[in-house]
């Protein structure tokens, strides 16, 4: 039997105490807030979105950073796992688009008081509103912690303090910089899955479009293209394409979005739509037209920036005011002014880096019997409960594999 000290009461450091209890390991786990599951209890919009039913190969495409290093933890324990975990303490799963897994009932809450339970069955000592300061390490081994209460030895430690994202919640970055002291690597942070903010200013906000062509670029090279659902805002864009196209480019300086609203077309397909409809109600307003295709908000913003007048009818639309209607529908540009900071950021990219770190075990390859699980390492993916199935895993895998 060992003696594991646990940092962080988040998602995967709750499940490493439980899987280390599970293995009759003496567990202590360290909080530095008052109550465990803070930010945990924020996702999903407190519902808690806790993981994914996707088959495995397609969890693997969702990740953004670093998919191989998940393979061998994955093999321990998947986004199957946890969901027949759920059931089987009692707290059921439904499943919503996408394959998004929810707690049946609908309360983030009711899954942190369930690792309540567990770990108190279990005989888990918490330490509450205790914040760990330092590592004890001797001899390139972990022997024990420093709080802001008491020094600690043990065997293991885990730290499962999680990234910067959500600062309000705990997530200060400690485990980069106890990692950074002791010669660990770790990769330069970004704020993840966070929304644009352009440097156009326009009266959109609320607006939202969906399955609609995003496509990032610097200079003339593309660093990302995919099909997504957006949101305008006060600032720019938000929405899940957008928070999901953010993880693969924040630190690519991009430089301008292009939206394509009918991705299903070519120019030239559009133009002859546009045409075809035109035609058959040709004394009509053309916008009354466009908003049969395009809300009519963003009808009114198309027309305003080709200056082209709200009340022109189709009939009196010239080829070149339709041809800048179907370029502007196939490629509406916004130049890019940055991305929202950690306080509006979901996750954190970057992390530990990955090959510092045994995939099996999640143990530094540096320092025996420090491990590191979840955000603080150089793992995240889109949303959709895949990020939270990273820390689920990561943790059951440090704690399983205890000696």
């Amino acid at each position: 039997m060992s003696k594991v000290l646990i940092v962080g009461g988040g998602p995967s450091g709750l499940m490493a105490a439980y899987a280390a209890s599970l293995h009759g390991h003496q567990v202590e786990l360290f909080e530095k807030n008052k109550q465990l599951g803070k930010k945990l209890q924020l996702t999903g919009h407190g519902r808690c979105n806790v993981t994914n039913n996707c088959p495995k190969d397609d969890f693997f495409k969702h990740v953004v950073h670093n998919e191989k290093f998940l393979y061998s933890s994955f093999s321990q324990f998947s986004n199957l796992d946890m969901i027949q975990f759920l059931k089987s303490n009692g707290l059921p799963t439904i499943e919503e688009d996408h394959g998004r897994m929810f707690p049946g009932s609908n309360s983030s809450q009711d899954v942190v008081l369930l690792f309540v339970e567990l770990l108190r069955k279990n005989n888990v000592t918490l330490h509450m509103d205790e914040e760990c300061t330092q590592l004890l390490v001797e001899e390139n081994r972990i022997i024990g912690i420093k709080t802001n209460k008491a020094s600690y030895t043990c065997d293991v430690v885990i730290i499962a303090t999680g990234g910067k994202s959500f600062v309000s919640t705990g997530s200060s970055g400690d485990g980069y910089e106890w990692a950074k002291s002791l010669d660990i690597k770790v990769s330069e942070l970004f704020p993840g899955l966070v929304s644009l903010r352009t440097k156009e200013k326009f009266n959109l906000a609320g607006l939202s479009l969906q399955n609609i062509g995003i496509q990032i670029k610097k200079g003339k090279k593309v660093l990302y293209k995919e099909l997504g659902d957006i949101l305008f805002t006060h600032e720019g864009l938000s929405g899940p394409g957008i928070l999901a196209m953010s993880s693969y480019v924040i630190n690519k300086e991009p430089e301008k979005i292009i939206l394509d609203l009918i991705p299903d077309k070519t120019i030239d397909e559009v133009d002859m739509l546009l045409l075809e409809r035109m035609n058959h109600s040709s004394n009509k307003q053309l916008h009354h037209i466009l908003e049969m295709m395009i809300p009519k908000r963003f009808a009114q913003y198309m027309m305003d920036q080709l200056n082209i007048d709200t009340r022109i009818k189709a009939n009196e639309t010239t080829k070149a005011q339709r041809r800048s209607i179907s370029e502007f529908l196939k490629c509406c540009s916004f130049e890019i002014a940055g991305f929202a900071s950690y306080d509006q950021a979901m996750i954190t990219v970057g992390g530990i880096k990955t090959n510092q770190i045994q995939p099996q075990t999640m143990e530094s390859k540096k320092i025996k019997g420090l491990k590191f699980v979840g955000e603080v390492l150089d793992l995240d993916a889109q949303t959709g409960g895949y990020n939270l199935q990273i820390a689920w895993t990561t943790g059951f895998v440090a704690g399983s594999t205890i000696e």
